[in-house]
């Protein structure tokens, strides 16, 4: 999922719009797709050029920089590359540069070794103490979303593969002192739901809603019944059973819901990553309304809503973080700060203090952030790594606020699993879920 993510960032365009006018993500691509062609064709010159251009508009885009490195060592440019590549290696990423073919004319340069070094640092040296708090055993499906019951302590799961939602049955030492968690199928065998992603608990209303889309790694799939097909699903907190499934109009455009959050009036928000689009589902309603297109929208993917209602903050996974203003529907992209990139963003969470806990897994080393905005959630004003370069954390999804107050994620989705329509479950297999600690440990008792 991640892949077809990142494919939809790359294949965006600014064809219905001059590209004065086109959002600057929008037009860096473009630019990076022209020199990529430049490129193949050995026009090393315009690669470069092209290139320049892009990395000008967007220079926190991790690829662009690559890329752009790789055009000046193509032009003999050597130095300069050597400068672009400590600008990526300053956002903390790694690439493996040592082997593109690019750089073969600078393999001995001591200034390109050390960059490399660098890199190399990123990928290996881990960053924070999260490791797995406990393990879903026997999972042969493709676990995306979590959530967490405050009343109960109940642990929800969403499954894309089997449509379904799991909930923590029992816990039992497993191997290592991690605990293995079993769980029980929450929602009926014969639900309606499609493949089940991002989870959210309303309590106030005993309702645990499901952002649920037809996608081919989920059971069942068929292109003509399924393709396009996403909502909501409004879940009873204490049955399993499926009030209502809120789909999004069908209008042939390839909507996928993955994510989803909780207003303060109880509306449900739903990012769109197909048809690159923003839904609300007010509260009673039977379907979403649309309630936000924009061309600085590529591929959706978290969301939260600032606890005034008056802004909505939604991750894009090439555009960074966008906020959107409730009021008057517009949407602006909010700048990163010096040598960090909001780029690769998947799931987000809002602490109760205002931080917002992001999984950065469109980078590599995969990350857990923490971002603190503004009072007027405007503008970004601290960037943190919590956690990086976790060997047992190679594909993160979602994660939710649980026990506490500490951040829990799903360390692996397993999403390689189902890359091809029709995929079938996977053998038996463990389900990490981490924890990052995010409060503060209790202040110990004087003897």
């Amino acid at each position: 999922m991640r892949l077809i993510r990142l494919a939809i960032c790359l294949s965006v365009a600014a064809a219905a719009l001059p590209a004065a006018e086109a959002p600057s993500t929008t037009r860096a691509v473009a630019l990076a797709r022209d020199a990529i062609a430049a490129a193949e064709a050995s026009d090393y010159p315009t690669y470069l050029a092209k290139m320049e251009e892009a990395v000008a508009l967007r220079p926190d885009y991790p690829r662009l920089l690559v890329n752009l490195a790789a055009a000046q060592a193509l032009n003999e440019r050597f130095e300069d590359a050597v400068v672009t590549l400590g600008k990526f290696a300053a956002l903390g990423l790694h690439s493996p540069v040592d082997r593109n073919r690019a750089f073969a004319a600078m393999k001995d340069r001591k200034d390109f070794k050390d960059v490399v070094k660098k890199l190399a640092a990123n990928q290996q040296n881990t960053v924070g103490e999260a490791d797995i708090t406990f393990q879903i055993a026997d999972m042969t499906g493709l676990v995306e979303g979590i959530a967490w019951r405050e009343k109960t302590g109940q642990f929800f799961f969403g499954d894309v593969h089997h449509r379904c939602v799991w909930v923590r049955a029992s816990t039992a030492p497993g191997k290592k002192g991690r605990a293995e968690v079993k769980v029980a199928r929450f929602t009926p065998e014969d639900s309606p739901l499609l493949g089940v992603f991002g989870l959210v608990v309303e309590e106030d209303r005993g309702v645990l809603w499901a952002a649920t889309s037809g996608v081919a790694a989920m059971e069942g799939y068929a292109e003509a019944q399924h393709h396009g097909a996403a909502g909501v699903a409004e879940i009873d907190l204490e049955t399993g059973a499926v009030k209502q499934i809120a789909l999004v109009p069908g209008d042939g455009r390839p909507h996928v819901i993955g994510d989803l959050a909780l207003g303060p009036d109880g509306s449900v928000w739903l990012p769109d990553s197909g048809a690159t689009c923003l839904w609300r589902l007010a509260p009673g309603a039977r379907a979403p309304e649309l309630f936000v297109e924009s061309d600085e929208f590529s591929s959706l993917q978290g969301i939260v809503v600032m606890p005034d209602g008056g802004a909505v903050i939604v991750a894009d996974y090439a555009g960074g973080l966008l906020r959107v203003d409730t009021a008057t529907r517009t949407v602006r992209r909010i700048d990163p700060l010096p040598d960090t990139t909001l780029v690769g963003i998947d799931g987000l969470v809002r602490t109760p203090k205002g931080e917002l806990i992001a999984v950065q897994n469109g980078v590599r080393p995969n990350r857990v952030v923490r971002l603190t905005l503004d009072d007027a959630a405007e503008n970004l004003v601290a960037f943190t790594v919590l956690e990086s370069a976790h060997l047992n954390l190679p594909a993160p999804s979602l994660g939710c606020l649980g026990p506490g107050g500490d951040y829990f994620l799903v360390g692996n989705a397993n999403w390689n699993h189902f890359d091809e329509p029709g995929a079938t479950a996977t053998p038996p297999r463990p389900v990490p879920i981490f924890k990052t600690k995010l409060a503060p440990d209790a202040p110990k008792k004087k003897k």
